[in-house]
């Protein structure tokens, strides 16, 4: 139910249109139960019987379910490193990596920083809406696509696009958190590059870093407390389009699953760890090989969650398709030729359907 006064038509024009975000309604309504707009159809909702918190065992001691690994990337040479890698982005799609380099204090700074924006004074931040935005490289919007959705996520976030052969490419970002997110991308670039380096290498590949690497973006997401999380969801289930995620979540446990069979695999926070994922782009370019997989993020009822996802994708104007290495002993490729801008522009014309992006380009 919308809260006394306020129709689910005003709330979406004052989230949406009137561009308050979901944090501005809920800095300034502070609803009490959850307005109708946010509330996700049944067949929409994950229950608790579909999360997976913790693994379970056998009565054997072994695994029954499994865990998202944590690995040690301090020496990136130990070939057990490179091979837990590509277990991992040939299974559960999602590993977590410690001893990379990037201090918890880093981490740290940066999510003060991407709070100093989400606290601004909303005139400010409607500076950056997504289609007047000051900066032609730095955007605000809530949810995922508010104009197309039948409900809304319970979502706002500033998306960047890194252009690294622009001098200048940051001076239009907002000031409050424009050193700590230009100084993120320098810090996960490298780590981005050596983890593809692996699993290209582990394709008999070279790394071809406009392919793989030609886009760097960042969405900063800002997840505000939720008067019924259970109704609804932070961010519904996706699979990322581009070629790899790096991923610096906070600590609030029960926000971000993984699927898992037709439940949801929780990926708990580990002290100073980077949630690494696999994306589409790279499913196709090592013809099934590497698997992207759907993941959500659930609300929390009384902690609001930030998080920073680092996207490493091909240049917009290159060609996607099974590279010719993991072919060449008459496999048949899986998947259809499409360029990277074309894949874009299909994933973000609709709404996170839960339908997979991917399949639109599969062959039968």
């Amino acid at each position: 139910m919308a809260p006394i006064g306020l129709t689910d038509v005003s709330i979406t024009d004052f989230v949406v249109n009137q561009r308050h975000g979901v944090k501005g309604l809920v800095d300034v309504i502070s609803p009490k139960t959850l307005p109708s707009c946010y509330i996700q159809l049944p067949e929409k909702r994950v229950t608790s019987e579909k999360l997976i918190m913790e693994a379970a065992t056998t009565r054997k001691g072994a695994l029954s379910t499994p865990v998202i690994p944590v690995i040690d990337v301090s020496d990136w040479k130990d070939p057990s490193v490179a091979e837990e890698i590509c277990e991992a982005a040939a299974t559960l799609g999602f590993f977590q990596i410690v001893n990379h380099g990037v201090s918890v204090d880093e981490q740290n700074e940066l999510r003060a920083a991407g709070r100093r924006f989400f606290d601004l004074p909303t005139e400010e931040k409607k500076r950056y809406w997504e289609g007047s935005s000051v900066s032609d490289t730095a955007w605000y919007m809530t949810s995922f696509n508010p104009y197309k959705e039948a409900k809304l996520e319970w979502r706002d976030y500033l998306k960047f696009e890194y252009l690294s052969d622009q001098v200048d490419f940051a001076a239009t970002w907002p000031t409050v958190c424009r050193g700590e997110v230009v100084n993120h991308s320098n810090r996960m670039k490298p780590i981005g590059r050596k983890i593809l380096e692996i699993l290209m290498n582990n394709l008999n590949a070279r790394m071809e870093e406009q392919t793989l690497m030609g886009t760097l973006r960042m969405n900063v997401n800002y997840y505000p407390e939720c008067p019924d999380p259970k109704l609804t969801v932070g961010t519904g289930h996706h699979c990322d389009i581009n070629t790899l995620t790096l991923l610096l979540q906070d600590d609030i446990l029960g926000s971000l699953y993984a699927r898992y069979g037709d439940k949801w695999l929780h990926i708990p926070p580990v002290m100073g760890a980077i949630v690494v994922n696999i994306g589409d782009m790279l499913q196709i370019l090592s013809n099934d090989r590497y698997k992207s997989v759907e993941h959500l993020v659930m609300a929390s009822r009384f902690l609001s969650r930030i998080s920073f996802a680092y996207y490493c994708g091909p240049s917009y104007d290159s060609v996607i398709e099974p590279l010719r290495g993991v072919l060449e002993n008459g496999e048949k490729p899986l998947y259809k030729p499409t360029t990277y801008s074309d894949y874009m522009k299909y994933y973000f014309a609709r709404p996170h359907t839960g339908s997979k992006t991917i399949e639109s380009i599969k062959l039968p």
